[in-house]
């Protein structure tokens, strides 16, 4: 009997150093496998971000229509989107330089962001191209954002060189129908947005498929 108890002791003991090794084992794997899980999600977000102005950029923006559309067709909340692109933005370039056009795309890009609802979404297409996502809009809504827009972007400056920036913006502004692919939205707040350039620049207009009217 009194033999038994060291083999009793020594097996506890040798179990006791097999779970130690294995509970680090595994802490290890779980280690590396959360690193690796945080490795693909900074990826995944880093591939859906603009480099320039940290917004989304078209793939992101893709993604998120996506859900909108989806929650959509499910239910009778409106959704729509506004296009925003900047007036005579090639003349920054041409005069300043790109560093200096980079500037305003990102004094731009910080005004549009902090203008928005909280629940909406804006992406850089590229170049000097916004667009945004508000979900529950419906248009009448989405109209008076894009206004409010506008004319933040009108009323503040950014030093550019020697000389402060005060530029504007021409907004497009659409509600989306049930089920509609981006493409079809793209194309339709595309004519939007060139229905306000033609108006003259430095104004909202809002189109639906049965009239449109220009907000300056």
């Amino acid at each position: 009997m009194s033999a038994s108890v060291p083999l009793l002791i020594l097996a506890a003991a040798c179990l006791l150093v097999v779970g130690i090794l294995v509970g680090v084992i595994l802490g290890r794997t779980w280690g590396v496998r959360r690193m690796i899980n945080e490795a693909v999600r900074d990826a995944d977000v880093a591939v859906r971000t603009d480099e320039l102005t940290g917004l989304s950029n078209r793939r992101g923006f893709e993604r998120c229509y996506e859900r909108c559309r989806d929650g959509r067709r499910k239910s009778d909340w409106p959704v729509s989107v506004l296009f925003i692109d900047l007036d005579h933005f090639k003349t920054v370039n041409d005069t300043h330089g790109h560093p200096a056009g980079d500037l305003v795309l990102g004094h731009v890009a910080r005004l549009v962001d902090e203008s928005l609802r909280e629940r909406d979404t804006v992406a850089r297409l590229g170049g000097d191209e916004f667009v945004a996502l508000l979900p529950g809009a419906a248009l009448s809504e989405a109209t008076e954002v894009a206004e409010r827009v506008r004319a933040d972007v009108e009323s503040q400056s950014v030093p550019v060189g020697e000389v402060d920036w005060k530029g504007s913006v021409s907004i497009g502004a659409i509600e989306i129908t049930r089920g509609e692919e981006l493409a079809s939205v793209l194309q339709r707040v595309d004519r939007a947005v060139y229905a306000a350039k033609q108006a003259g620049r430095n104004c909202v207009h809002a189109h639906d498929h049965d009239h449109s009217a220009a907000i300056t």
